[in-house]
């Protein structure tokens, strides 16, 4: 009988190392292709709610405070306003040289001048400045009011070139002029 028994308890304990050997490997696959991605995809949906309470407290902040951050803007925008001349700042050449020609517009607006063409170049030269060549018509106190409205534009310009004709089409009213005034003006990428 003890070689039974012995025999008996061997059998026994090689049925515990194989149903050991199967719980580590049942617990082994479990934990690699169902715990682990389970709490990888939980962690990830943690993190997303996370950022949008996150994003939804700024957004609650920004809905309370917007009247503050409207007269804080508007209070910055006057302060430049109200400061010396600027460079123009804009996020292309193409909308600074919007802005250049809306200034020239407005300048010869303000001076009476008739525009008969604004030419901006769409590119910045080679010191990053914006050219423009305006022609119009006038007389010379619309010139004058031409050359000072320029010289104390918001937006800092300097005349390359002024050239100016009595217009030969218009014989009969000699004090109307033909004015072609060449500007640069330095631009800044925002």
């Amino acid at each position: 009988m003890t070689q039974a028994t012995s025999a008996d308890h061997a059998q026994r304990r090689e049925r515990l190392v194989v149903i050991g050997g199967v719980l580590v490997l049942a617990l082994a696959v479990l934990g690699t292709y169902v715990i682990a991605p389970a709490a990888a995809q939980w962690g990830t949906r943690e993190r997303q709610i996370d950022r949008t309470r996150a994003q939804v407290a700024q957004l609650r902040a920004l809905q309370q405070h917007g009247a503050a951050f409207d007269s804080a803007a508007t209070t910055a925008e006057t302060a430049l306003a109200g400061a010396g001349r600027r460079v123009i700042h804009a996020r292309s050449a193409a909308l600074g040289a919007s802005a250049l020609q809306t200034l020239l517009q407005g300048a010869a607006d303000a001076s009476a001048l008739l525009v008969n063409r604004v030419d901006v170049a769409p590119a910045l030269d080679t010191d990053g400045a914006l050219t423009a060549t305006m022609s119009a018509y006038g007389d010379i106190y619309g010139l004058s009011a031409l050359l000072t409205q320029l010289a104390v534009a918001p937006r800092v310009t300097m005349v390359e070139r002024l050239t100016v004709q009595i217009n030969p089409a218009l014989r009969g009213a000699r004090d109307v002029l033909q004015i072609t005034v060449a500007v640069r003006a330095p631009m800044v990428f925002e």
